[in-house]
């Protein structure tokens, strides 16, 4: 009850300090404007998007190379520590290859669609 009675004392101070916080909001007129205008900036974004991604993938497979390379140095002769570095290492290998091959794929594909 000594709660309830601080909780409704403390509310009821605060509350008209509350309403007195609003801001008014001037009124949306027309349509918001927006920097797409045509179908060519929807390409460029979608390129754009697509090359930080791919740059992404890219940083993301070198660390994994340079962990690979920790693991391997860090094993000691241990057998299975090497198995799981030699295995770090084609996992490595096979993404940088995947983030070569996403960058290119879409001079690929307009190259093929010129044909």
């Amino acid at each position: 009850m000594k709660n309830m009675k601080k909780y409704l004392t403390t509310g009821g101070l605060l509350l008209p300090l509350l309403t007195l916080a609003q801001v008014s909001v001037p009124p949306v007129t027309g349509a918001p404007v927006t920097s797409v205008q045509s179908i060519s900036d929807i390409t460029r974004i979608i390129v754009s998007l697509v090359n930080w991604i791919t740059g992404l993938f890219f940083v993301a497979a070198i660390l994994s190379l340079f962990y690979a390379a920790y693991l391997y140095l860090s094993a000691s002769g241990d057998e299975e520590k090497l198995g799981k570095a030699k295995n770090q290492l084609i996992y490595s290998i096979i993404a940088i290859a995947i983030a070569l091959l996403a960058g290119s794929v879409r001079y690929i594909v307009a190259s093929v669609l010129r044909l």
